[in-house]
């Protein structure tokens, strides 16, 4: 569910920061959804622990995610029409890269 490139430059966390803000923002994630807990999902990808939490905690406070005390983590539904805004800002910016590009 979740991918990472491993020989990217961009820290592990961040990339998966961007990966579960991207599948909120597309609706594969749906408010309420509850994301796998810290330490599945490190097994699960072969990482640090300690990465998928920092990762949880910047969702968290970027409000892209909610996390309940012993019950585990949520997304957040209040967030995501704002991050699918950007979400189609980026893309209309690469678009506007694009046609440049074939002009030039």
């Amino acid at each position: 569910m979740f991918t990472l490139d491993y020989r990217s430059r961009k820290p592990l966390y961040d990339q998966l920061c961007q990966s579960i803000e991207r599948m909120a923002a597309c609706g594969v994630l749906e408010p309420g959804s509850r994301l796998p807990s810290v330490r599945m999902l490190a097994e699960e990808l072969a990482i640090n622990p300690n990465t998928v939490q920092k990762a949880y905690r910047m969702l968290e406070h970027s409000g892209v995610i909610e996390t309940v005390p012993g019950k585990g983590s949520f997304v957040a539904g209040g967030n995501l029409e704002l991050l699918r805004e950007e979400r189609l800002r980026h893309i209309e910016e690469l678009l506007v890269q694009a046609v440049d590009e074939a002009r030039g």
